[in-house]
């Protein structure tokens, strides 16, 4: 009994995962910077929020393209 494992990108999640995370990257700090100094932050919690909604956007836009290559796209028993 073997198994049969295909590994193809699927490239749609991978594109759907890295425009998620590049929406997030830029659109946290654009919501923090607009309205943070009307909410009562200092210029460090809205630097720091701003950096840590970057890094988050990038992070998930990475984490999904390297899902979309490594994950196999069917498998089957022979």
């Amino acid at each position: 009994m073997g198994q049969s494992v295909v590994s193809r990108p699927t490239k749609l999640m991978g594109i759907l995962g890295a425009i998620a995370g590049a929406a997030i990257a830029v659109g946290v700090p654009w919501v923090v910077l607009a309205n943070g100094a009307g909410a009562g932050l200092g210029g460090f919690a809205i630097s720091l929020l701003s950096m840590i909604g970057i890094m988050g956007g990038v992070a998930l836009a990475i984490v999904a393209v390297f899902f979309s290559i490594v994950i196999p796209s069917k498998t089957s028993k022979n």
